[in-house]
């Protein structure tokens, strides 16, 4: 595990990608959803944190990189089991919510994306995203991939960690 004092680099609020590679299909209950099949492959998971806290993202990301949770978000039931791995953390400082939505689309785009849940991650989405939760199969350098459109995006004022 990530030590907290790590993430000190993040903004302390702003939108974020998880890179996750699932090493082998996994078969998950996810609450409204039901049973899901993950594909194994790698995703990317982007979502926002907006709050006052002056570590903001900071905590959201440990929050997310801890397998021992309480479920409180869709990418939780995913994230707690130990063929989740999150590869890299992208990150960028905003205040603005519908930034997330724009990332998320842009690397379905650019990146030629799969929906494996609609809806999942998308709850409070206020641009019709399918989904905030990207499958990007088998692809090689998808941390580079998307850095690139986080550089590309934000002015090349953002942040990544690469965790494994």
């Amino acid at each position: 595990m990530i030590k907290k004092e790590s993430l000190n680099l993040l903004p302390s609020r702003g939108v974020y990608t998880l890179v996750i590679l699932l090493i082998k299909n996994k078969t998950l209950k996810v609450g409204k959803f039901g049973k899901i099949t993950f594909p194994k492959g790698y995703y990317a998971y982007t979502g926002s944190a907006l709050g006052p806290h002056e570590r903001s993202l900071q905590n959201r990301i440990y929050r997310h990189l801890s397998k021992e949770k309480t479920i409180r978000w869709h990418i939780d039931y995913l994230l707690k089991h130990k063929e989740a791995i999150v590869k890299a953390v992208l990150a960028a400082e905003t205040d603005e919510k519908q930034k997330e939505c724009e990332i998320n689309k842009l690397i379905m785009k650019k990146l030629k994306g799969k929906i494996v849940v609609k809806g999942f991650g998308a709850s409070d989405c206020k641009q019709n995203c399918e989904s905030h939760l990207i499958f990007l199969n088998q692809k090689r350098n998808v941390e580079y991939a998307i850095s690139i459109l986080y550089q590309n995006y934000f002015n090349g004022k953002f942040m990544s960690i690469i965790l494994v």
